[in-house]
């Protein structure tokens, strides 16, 4: 949906099951109308489309298929600006764990999906608009702890860049990469995007502008809560430095600001086996990491701070004894209102359905919907 400075904001349609299109494209005929009629009944609504590998390939194969969609979006009032490019595989119903950030930017299999997405999203742009495609930051850091690998993945991520500026003058629509910087990813801070984009610019013989028109990054307010940095600042800091915001996911992270039995009882419930959920402690100032919550569970101390990565719903600012990142958030909007940081804003709750039970109060529609609308009561 469009809203003020000329920005587009959405949720992002990983919460809807499904790998293949066919029973993804069921979901959305499902959920989306439902959503639109709640948050904007009378406009046209633009939404985040997921697709894995397998939908990707599918719609980029079978032209019929891709018709049917875009003739359905018009049909329903909808567009697509944005494409969640970040999870190549399976997203529900398994562990996915440390398996979302493979296959990595090193790999031309990254490279292929990537470049099915915006050939797809130039497609699906309404005229005049601009598309996005949030993505894996490299990769899980483990694996890139030698010059050889980060050089790798930068080998690739100008490679995509110069198909990115071949599809504009193909096309005529500009297509942007936005690297999401996460815990325990190659790009986890905003000193590490700085550092890394300062070491791409210097490996290409293309100017700095022109790949900063198709090449950026996705704020993610959850993953810079987590990393125990204020998102305000954190965007500020980069857009001032020359590094673009090609798109803010709008996302708030588990707190327990002083570790308690009672609170460590209710926190255990969100270690789930099916998604990693990084946590950082902090005690006495300093911050200690763990890779998964039950290893933070098992650090944690009286009065240590805990913030996990969990998506949890935009609208709670706690969640029992539990406490939320949705102040950051607030700080975060307010900026937005005042002067744009990004102008493609995307609510990313894809946790609903793993939420301890007590907590799933409402469907999955009416939780999207009220998320989108106490976002935009923050806009107004």
């Amino acid at each position: 949906m469009k809203i003020a400075n000329a920005c587009h904001l959405s949720y992002c349609t990983n919460i809807h099951p499904g790998e293949d299109w066919p029973s993804l494209f069921s979901s959305l005929q499902r959920n989306l109308p439902a959503v639109k009629k709640n948050v904007c009944k009378d406009a046209p609504f633009g939404l985040g489309l997921r697709l894995s590998a397998l939908a990707a390939s599918y719609l980029t194969e079978k032209a019929s298929a891709l018709a049917e969609f875009k003739d359905w979006l018009n049909s329903e009032s909808l567009y697509v600006f944005t494409i969640n490019g970040f999870p190549y595989g399976t997203f529900h119903g398994e562990t996915i764990k440390e398996k979302v950030y493979q296959p990595d930017w090193r790999s031309e299999a990254r490279y292929h999906y990537s470049c099915q997405l915006a050939e797809l999203l130039a497609k699906l742009l309404p005229a005049n608009m601009h598309g996005s495609i949030s993505t894996v930051p490299v990769g899980f850091k483990a694996d890139f702890s030698t010059q050889q690998a980060v050089d790798s993945a930068i080998k690739k991520l100008l490679q995509f860049t110069d198909f990115l500026i071949d599809l504009e003058s193909r096309s005529g629509k500009t297509v942007q990469l936005a690297l999401e910087p996460e815990p325990a990813c190659y790009l986890e801070t905003s000193k590490d995007c700085l550092q890394f984009f300062a070491r791409l610019f210097a490996a290409s013989n293309r100017s700095s502008a022109e790949i900063k028109k198709h090449l950026g990054l996705c704020l993610d307010t959850c993953h810079a809560a987590v990393m125990q940095e204020q998102a305000k600042i954190s965007a500020e800091m980069l857009i001032n430095a020359g590094i673009p915001l090609h798109k803010i996911q709008l996302t708030a992270a588990l707190r327990v600001s002083s570790a308690n039995d009672a609170a460590l009882k209710q926190l255990k419930q969100f270690a789930d086996p099916v998604y990693l959920h990084q946590s950082t402690l902090l005690r006495s100032g300093e911050c200690h990491f763990f890779l998964d919550l039950p290893e933070a569970l098992a650090a944690v101390r009286e009065r240590d701070e805990i913030r996990s990565h969990y998506h949890v719903p935009v609208f709670c600012e706690n969640l029992g004894l539990l406490e939320t990142t949705q102040s950051d958030l607030r700080e975060l909007l307010k900026r937005q209102k005042q002067n744009a940081l990004s102008t493609h804003l995307e609510v990313e709750t894809y946790t609903f359905d793993v939420l301890p039970a007590h907590l799933r109060c409402s469907s999955v529609v009416d939780n999207i919907s009220r998320e989108i609308n106490w976002v935009v009561e923050h806009l107004q």
